[in-house]
């Protein structure tokens, strides 16, 4: 097994309202398993430390397999991603968080493996595709923190607010490394995604 990534924390966002959904995704399963925990198991295979940031840690109390997980409360209430990637940057040990949703399921580790080796002293490393940017599947530096809570100060809540104001570099993914990059948002997604997965097993 190659040596775990020391100066990054990979942070795993809990906070969103999941209306499209209709029930918080945090707890979307599959296979009668969080895919939220199977998604921490695998950034825990890349990174020596993993944690979420939540609205709120209660919603996760009485779910015992959460507990090993260390969980950060949210400090900017109601700022959405701006906010818990702030949060992060606020607490964490490490230079470097990689943040990403929990309604992202088992993320490519190989991918975010050859993101990270692009990684040369940028304050922002972020996917690219036909010029969509990914915010919540990107690499943010410590010194993101003052620049996001002047945004936040200002009401500008989507992480791309800040990025004039910050060093940047795109990381262009292929078509192959896009089909990693999915987000279950309805529970019509949810379907698409288990079909997808189901046939990928039998094939």
């Amino acid at each position: 097994m190659n040596e775990k990534i020391k100066n990054v924390t990979a942070v795993v966002l809990c906070g969103g309202k999941s209306r499209r959904m209709g029930f918080d995704k945090a707890f979307l399963m599959d296979d009668e398993q969080y895919l939220l925990l199977r998604t921490v198991r695998e950034l825990q295979n890349l990174f020596e430390q993993a944690v979420l940031v939540s609205n709120t840690k209660a919603k996760f109390e009485d779910r015992t397999d959460f507990r090993a997980i260390p969980i950060l409360e949210d400090l900017y209430t109601e700022k959405g991603p701006m906010g818990g990637i702030s949060t992060a940057l606020q607490q964490v040990p490490t230079e470097y968080i990689f943040a990403m949703a929990c309604d992202m399921p088992l993320p490519d580790v190989s991918l975010i493996g050859r993101m990270y080796r692009k990684l040369d002293r940028e304050q922002v490393l972020i996917c690219s595709h036909e010029g969509k940017l990914e915010p919540l599947f990107a690499f943010y530096h410590k010194s993101c923190l003052p620049v996001f809570e002047e945004q936040i100060k200002k009401g500008e809540l989507k992480p791309r607010s800040a990025f004039s104001s910050l060093k940047v570099k795109m990381y262009d993914l292929n078509f192959e490394e896009t089909k990693s990059i999915v987000n279950l948002n309805t529970p019509e997604d949810v379907q698409k995604w288990n079909e997808k997965t189901a046939k990928n097993e039998c094939d």
